[in-house]
């Protein structure tokens, strides 16, 4: 059993963080297949993502410097509560679009102070050499809430009695239980110190500016810092970008109802994320930090080029969406594999890059690139997906993926070369 499970401070912290991101994300897919329900369309889909990363802009500009000079247990505490009421909220919205959005767009505003605080606390409750197997825990529970809070939505809609009845709020009522028990396992951690930067200028206007000045010339002048980022902001956009199109991907060309996209991708990309943590540490070892990112990229790249066009290929068959759905399973499960490889390793380079007292802006700017970064890609193809063709974009994205990779890669390459 690893070290790390031993660490009761630890285990309180991950508890909730398990609840609040399963709470967050079966939320966040319910009111997806509301609106996919009630509108049918990619682009507003899109929409709600949209609501989701914007609010980064306003609140991640300040939550950085909030993060690094409060007391943390007292901040994530504010947190479960402000995100119990609203995911309750959800159940008055009654479908309606804006109502929706708004309230999207109200957690995410929350979620800014609680992510980067989270992030930054990690290291103040592990010892260095467990960091990697926290960074694990944390990003499988990350990216595999996202999977769970999927997985588990359909099913308890379908339960109480589907979508456009009862079934659809009781997501949303678990959700705030979930948060609920997640408080009481947050009020038994111990008080965490930190360590405050040191900043002379008395106004908390003026604070905040050097405060999220240092930060931007950390990110500039550190690569260790800057690529991470970069790394982890692309995960993200590939997350954004599968939330919109999969949904229909499902709907057109599987040939399945919405709700089953749990059992048929969702299933096997957690799957891929549990197998990708296992042996996370022998592909490491065997092929180091930059090979295994580099290839993981170029083979996402790949999977989503091969999701465009395997329902093209096989439409001339009779039992060709069985095929899709097959080929389909086993893309997801690689997603998921991939998408730790990438993921995990970029973090913990970037918690150990990053000095203590700048951690929580540091992923508050994390958060602010990507707000900044993924929304006009999502809404451009999803608004691609509902006008032009679902497959074709799809197929872009993929080419795209690999073309970028190799560019990057040929530009740190000619760049170390030079000695840059």
């Amino acid at each position: 059993m690893p070290k790390i499970l031993k660490n009761y401070q630890f285990l309180r912290l991950w508890g909730n963080q398990v609840l609040l991101q399963v709470a967050f994300n079966m939320s966040n897919f319910t009111a997806l297949l509301i609106l996919a329900d009630r509108t049918h369309s990619p682009f507003i889909q899109a929409l709600f993502y949209t609501a989701l990363t914007l609010p980064a802009f306003v609140f991640g500009l300040i939550a950085g410097p909030v993060v690094d000079m409060t007391e943390r247990k007292r901040l994530m505490l504010i947190t479960d509560l402000l995100l119990a009421v609203l995911f309750f909220s959800y159940i008055f919205a009654d479908g309606k679009v804006l109502f929706l959005l708004i309230i999207a767009a109200l957690t995410s505003a929350v979620a800014r102070f609680f992510i980067p605080a989270e992030a930054a606390t990690i290291p103040l409750v592990v010892d260095k050499k467990n960091l990697h197997h926290a960074n694990s825990f944390f990003l499988f529970t990350l990216m595999g809430s996202v999977l769970l809070g999927y997985a588990i939505a359909g099913p308890i809609i379908q339960l109480f009695g589907g979508l456009r009845s009862g079934g659809e709020m009781a997501p949303f009522i678990l959700s705030s239980i979930f948060l609920a028990i997640g408080f009481v396992l947050r009020l038994s951690l111990k008080k965490i110190e930190i360590t405050k930067p040191y900043v002379l200028e008395d106004s908390i206007v003026g604070k905040t500016f050097i405060l999220l000045w240092q930060t931007v010339k950390e990110v500039r002048v550190n690569r260790r810092v800057s690529l991470p980022i970069l790394l982890l902001v692309f995960i993200e956009l590939v997350v954004g970008v599968l939330s919109v199109v999969f949904l229909e991907y499902v709907r057109r060309y599987l040939e399945l109802p919405l709700t089953s996209i749990t059992y048929v991708l969702m299933g096997p990309l957690v799957l891929g994320l549990i197998l990708g943590v296992v042996f996370l540490g022998k592909i490491d070892r065997i092929y180091g930090y930059r090979k295994s990112i580099l290839a993981s990229l170029v083979c996402i790249g790949f999977v989503l080029f091969t999701l465009g066009v395997i329902p093209i290929f096989f439409a001339k068959f009779s039992s060709g969406f069985i095929l899709v759905r097959v080929i389909s399973l086993i893309a997801s499960f690689l997603m998921g594999v991939l998408m730790v490889i990438i993921a995990v390793q970029s973090r913990t380079v970037l918690q150990t890059a990053t000095p203590q007292e700048m951690q929580g802006r540091i992923f508050s700017f994390l958060d602010i690139m990507i707000a900044f970064v993924t929304p006009i890609p999502v809404l451009t193809l999803g608004l691609l997906a509902d006008k032009v063709s679902l497959l074709a974009t799809l197929m872009l994205i993929g080419a795209v993926v690999v073309l970028t990779t190799f560019i990057g890669y040929k530009l740190l390459a000619a760049r170390k070369n030079s000695g840059g």
